[in-house]
């Protein structure tokens, strides 16, 4: 197995080498071969070149097997260096399909108690444009209301979607998909609806609720959710609230996924300039990614190795200083390692 890392800004090469130590532990402890290249597309690589993507990118992402991309930071005063832009171009370049968010809420941290994980899977505007037409996608509601927020895609586009759902679903501890929908988008003519009566036939539990009564519940009782499939800009600001439900920064993903099962993985950190060269950033989101690389590579005893490792330390109450605690992001690293390797030695 190959992985590119592309650190991107901030604390991203701090992070970077968690990922690449927990690699060499996992080579280790499970007699696995896995290389990796670096590649740098980062603010100040754009500066000093004005270019957003090297030429290398895709001959290295190529040969990849999968893409491990740190944080890039919103705060760029060139208006040419957005980090939307960058994922969109290397998904575009790539073929990246699907993209969805992980959060996997820490009991220790979290202001709303839940052992539950949480994701969403996002439809972005315009995010998939390498996969429909061009007249795509298309408004479904009228002009005067807003349309803005209840884009979709090709019908076909939509049941990959829900296939892909269906896939989440039966390949973990999820057992409902819940469909977050203006009204609009949840009546008997939209096109939302024949793909989700398609799953409920495969017996597959498919709830609706609309935007208001999705995220009154979600405060109330979060353990009720498994896998949430929505819309712009909802997803977006049902992620920020997830993470802020868990109590700290770093803690979530994006994963994205082709149709070949090539991977891109997204750490969802701040690039924290304050942070930066102090040893403070949190690296659990970024080394939950690499278990999710595991596990798409079906090899779920390393993902859950890797997740008990981490929730061993998280219980053991060792958190960075980003969180408020008092631990370094190598200190940390190394801890989730030696449990790793503790764990597996008792096992």
């Amino acid at each position: 197995m190959k992985i590119l890392l592309i650190p991107g800004d901030g604390i991203g090469s701090e992070l970077a080498a968690e990922v690449h130590k927990l690699i060499s532990a996992v080579q280790s402890l499970f007699e696995l071969t896995i290389s990796t290249q670096t590649l740098d597309i980062s603010e100040s690589h754009f500066r000093d070149t004005n270019i957003l993507i090297p030429k290398a990118f895709n001959k290295m992402a190529g040969e990849a097997d999968a893409i491990w991309l740190g944080p890039i930071t919103n705060q760029s005063n060139m208006k040419e260096y957005i980090r939307k832009n960058i994922i969109r171009e290397i998904c575009s370049m790539q073929g990246f399909e699907f993209y969805y968010r992980h959060f996997k809420p820490l009991p220790s941290l979290q202001k709303v108690q839940t052992d539950n994980p949480i994701d969403v899977l996002l439809i972005e505007n315009n995010f998939y444009s390498h996969t429909v037409s061009s007249e795509l996608p298309a408004s479904f509601i009228g002009e005067g209301k807003m349309n803005f927020l209840t884009t979709y895609y090709s019908q076909t586009h939509l049941e990959s979607l829900f296939s892909k759902a269906q896939e989440l679903l039966e390949k973990g501890n999820r057992n409902k998909l819940h469909l977050v929908l203006p009204d609009e988008l949840r009546q008997s003519d939209s096109p939302w609806v024949k793909p989700a009566s398609i799953l409920a036939d495969r017996g597959i539990n498919v709830q609706w609720s609309s935007v208001d009564q999705f995220y009154y519940t979600l405060l109330r009782a979060p353990d009720q959710f498994d896998l949430v499939l929505t819309v712009p800009p909802f997803g977006k600001i049902y992620s920020k609230l997830v993470s802020s439900m868990e109590g700290g920064l770093g803690t979530g993903y994006e994963f994205h996924q082709t149709v070949g099962k090539k991977i891109l993985l997204h750490v969802t950190h701040p690039t924290s300039r304050r942070f930066v060269g102090r040893d403070a950033g949190n690296p659990i989101g970024s080394m939950l990614s690499f278990s999710e690389f595991m596990n798409a590579h079906n090899n779920s005893s390393i993902y859950n190795a890797i997740r008990n490792a981490i929730d061993a330390a998280i219980n053991a109450g060792w958190v960075t200083r980003d969180l408020g605690g008092s631990m370094g992001t190598i200190e940390m690293g190394d801890y989730i390692c030696s449990k790793l390797s503790e764990n597996m030695a008792k096992s």
